[in-house]
Parts: structure tokens; C-alpha cells; sequence
């Protein structure tokens, strides 16, 4: 939750209304008092592309100038020629030095190490480093992406003391947190820089058109638990969602259903929250994508009285299907 909130803190300042935004996202506003409350990952990618479409601003009103919307798709334009990871990041990097004099990204070779450093020279702008966090998190998962594999961390290094929402850090850099740098570091093996880019011209450019969603999950992180759940669910439905008993699930794992609730609980989760992000995924699509009825849209993510839907709806982002669809609908 710490960085739903602080994603929205330009669009307070500037008057803007950051309840409806949250909706928007999907995210239930009366819930953002719980801070320690899980946040799906599609719903903070669309709160941060909405915060960034509200700004006209990539850098959620961070800098002093705005990054505006589309540098990221024109830096993807210029680096699609590229051959290696060490050329992208150079070429990418020069890129950004044209459009801020706030944020300055670099590339540098220590030894065995590349070092991936990120400057914010108006730090005051970014109190909560919420936009160093943010860069950190895209300039170590986009190159993952491009390479086809998760590059492995060897260091993180952040420009601020140890935060609250330090666990919050350690799932985002798996590795060895380090803080009161001079910079914001990313220590990897200097061998991934001669990486070749596996990724066609039109997977860049569904990948950006998608952004940041994409950028939010780490290729290798489809093996998690939850993300194997997803998909056997997604492999058992049709146009409506069916979910496996507990018991068939975990015979679908390979492990006992009292594995399966461990290891979801440690992981944070459970198979009712799991549920809940696959039925407000498919029940947002179907109600503003497709525009079908709030009856069929019921029927469709597996309720079996439109009521309850309803109820269920309501406490996932805050609003009736029917409100939602009046206010979101394109």
C-alpha cells in the first residue's frame, strides 16, 4: 500500500482527485487505510499509468519539469536496433540525459560489476523516494525482460536510510539491501551487459503498449505459486470462471492442500484472495471492455446471484458495477 499512496502525492498537491483514480485502478479507496493490505499487481500498474495519463508526466510529478507521456515509448523506438543489454542501457540512458536535468541516469563497469546508478539532484521533489524507487524497480525489470531472464541482483543501493516499508524493498530487490549512498544502485555481474536482446520488434511493441504492467513482474516469476494457481484456473475456464476444489488444486501442485495453505499464507495470500483478483480482473474487463450486463458479468466470474456480485464488487474497488461502468466505460 505504501506505494499506492505515495504514487498519488502530485495529484493531491496539484488538486487533483485521487479517490477516483483508485477506483479507476480498481483498488477500493476506504481500504487504503491498511497499510500492510496486498495490492494486485495489475491494479498498481493501472493507478501508476493513470497518475501518469492525469500528469502528462512519466515521472508522477516528481521532477521540476515533466517527463511527458510517451519518452518511454520513443526510448523503446531508439534502443529496438540495439544488439546487447549494455548497448540498450547506453543508448537508453543518453536518451533520458535530453529530457532531465533532475534525474540522471547512469551505466558504469567496476570490475566483475555493472553498476546501474539512478540521481535524483531534487530529492526534495521526491520525499518518500517514491520516483527512485519506481526507476529502480523499471530499469532492473525491463532489461530482465529483454533478456529473457531475471538478472540476479548482487546489490541494491538506495540514496536514503532504511524506510518503514523495508520488506516492502526486499521482495521489489531480491539480494543485499544497502542504504545512505551517495546513489541509487543496481550491482549486477558485468556479464549480463553482453546479453543478446531476445525480444522481437512487435513484443516491444505490445510491451510497451502494456506498460508499466509488464514492467511490474520479473520473467522467472511465472513459477510462483500464485501465478501457477492462475493458470490452472485460467486452463479449467471458459467464458466462465471455474475454480478447482482446494483438495483437486493441490493434487494439481503436487503437494497436500495443507502444503498448499502454508505455503500461500507465507507467501502472503490465499486461495480466496487469489480468487478475488481473477473474479475483479475478468468482472472489470467484461463491464467496461465488453459492456456486457451486470447479470451476465455475475455469471461469468463464477457468482450465482448478480447480488452478491454486487456486494463483492463494492468492497474489491469501492463502487457498484453499474457506478463503475458509468464512470470508467470509454
Amino acid at each position: 500500500m505504501h506505494h499506492v499512496l505515495g504514487s498519488l502525492a502530485a495529484v493531491r498537491e496539484r488538486g487533483g482527485d485521487p479517490q477516483s483514480l483508485l477506483a479507476k485502478a480498481g483498488i477500493n479507496p476506504q481500504a487504503t487505510g491498511d497499510l500492510q493490505r496486498r495490492v494486485d499487481t495489475d491494479q498498481v500498474a493501472r493507478l501508476f499509468k493513470l497518475v501518469q495519463t492525469t500528469l502528462d508526466d512519466e515521472f508522477m510529478g516528481f521532477t521540476s519539469r515533466p517527463c511527458r507521456v510517451g519518452a518511454f515509448k520513443t526510448m523503446c523506438d531508439l534502443v529496438v536496433g540495439c544488439r546487447t543489454l549494455g548497448e540498450l542501457l547506453e543508448r537508453a540512458f543518453e536518451f533520458y540525459r535530453l529530457l532531465s536535468d533532475d534525474v540522471v541516469m547512469a551505466l558504469r563497469r567496476d570490475g566483475s560489476n555493472a553498476v546501474l546508478s539512478i540521481t535524483h539532484h531534487r530529492a526534495d521533489l521526491d520525499p518518500q523516494h517514491f520516483l527512485r524507487e519506481f526507476l529502480l524497480v523499471i530499469w532492473h525489470r525491463f532489461p530482465s525482460w529483454y533478456v529473457g531472464e531475471a538478472i540476479r541482483l548482487r546489490e541494491a543501493r538506495f540514496s536514503f536510510p532504511a524506510p518503514d516499508h523495508l520488506r516492502e524493498l526486499q521482495v521489489m530487490f531480491p539480494g543485499k539491501l544497502v542504504f545512505s549512498r551517495i546513489a541509487n544502485e543496481l550491482v549486477f555481474d558485468s556479464k549480463y551487459l553482453e546479453k543478446p536482446l531476445v525480444k522481437s520488434r512487435s513484443e516491444l511493441s505490445y510491451f510497451v503498449r502494456n506498460a508499466p504492467a509488464d514492467v511490474m513482474t520479473i520473467p522467472g516469476s511465472d513459477n510462483s505459486l500464485e501465478r501457477m494457481i492462475e493458470r490452472i484456473v485460467e486452463a479449467n475456464s471458459g467464458t466462465v470462471l471455474a475454480f478447482p476444489r482446494l483438495v483437486s488444486l493441490s493434487q494439481a501442485l503436487s503437494m497436500t492442500p495443507q502444503s498448499l495453505y502454508r505455503q500461500l499464507k507465507t507467501s502472503g495470500t490465499s486461495y480466496q484472495k487469489i480468487k478475488d483478483n481473477l473474479r475483479r480482473e475478468r468482472a472489470i474487463s467484461l463491464l467496461v471492455d465488453e459492456g456486457l450486463s451486470v447479470e451476465e458479468v455475475s455469471h461469468r466470474v463464477g457468482f450465482s446471484e448478480s447480488r452478491s456480485f454486487s456486494r463483492a464488487f463494492a468492497q474489491w474497488t469501492g463502487m457498484t458495477p453499474r457506478d463503475y461502468r458509468k464512470t470508467y466505460q470509454r
